[in-house]
């Protein structure tokens, strides 16, 4: 399965990736600033994310996850997919390589996202992002996701401090 914007392919991360992963934006402590994990330190790091990728996936857990490459470029630069399900309502996560920053590629990817989840028949969808993170906040929005709350809470189980996040929801 792919999804295809006017620049951008939208396809399943596979092993051979995993380089680009880690050297694009997983190994970068600007990039994962305002996420729920911590820069990689090694390729071994993102190796272990594969692997645990792997088991969600025989786990039945379905992300939904997508590779997100340029059309004349299959090099992946960044990833976006479902994190979790809230009462069956899939929360959306992604990440992209700071290079491509404010060139609208995450917008593009994150509307053709969205429409693909609803065409596989999610009536809502949701997605939570730091307080801080001004440029994911305004991508949220500009998609057509409604503020729902704030929330103060630690950020994960895997990455320490106490963060302000926005929830937001999408309707069909």
């Amino acid at each position: 399965m792919k999804i295809e914007t006017e620049r951008l392919i939208l396809r399943a991360i596979v092993d051979s990736d995993l380089e680009a992963v880690f050297y694009n934006y997983a190994n970068d402590p600007e990039v994962t600033k305002y996420l729920t994990w911590n820069p990689h330190r090694s390729l071994d790091d993102t190796r272990m994310i594969f692997n645990y990728w792997k088991e969600q996936e025989k786990e039945g857990f379905e992300a939904h996850r997508f590779g997100i490459t340029f059309k004349h470029d299959d090099e992946v630069i960044g990833c976006i997919d479902v994190v979790r399900y809230i009462d069956g309502a899939p929360e959306i996560g992604y990440v992209l390589s700071r290079e491509y920053w404010g060139k609208g590629i995450m917008s593009e990817a994150f509307k053709a996202y969205v429409d693909y989840l609803f065409s596989e028949g999610f009536s809502t969808l949701l997605i939570d992002a730091d307080e801080r993170n001004i440029a994911s906040n305004r991508v949220i929005v500009k998609t057509g996701f409604r503020f729902l709350n704030k929330e103060v809470r630690p950020c994960s189980s895997i990455k320490p401090g106490i963060i302000s996040v926005n929830h937001y929801r999408l309707d069909k």
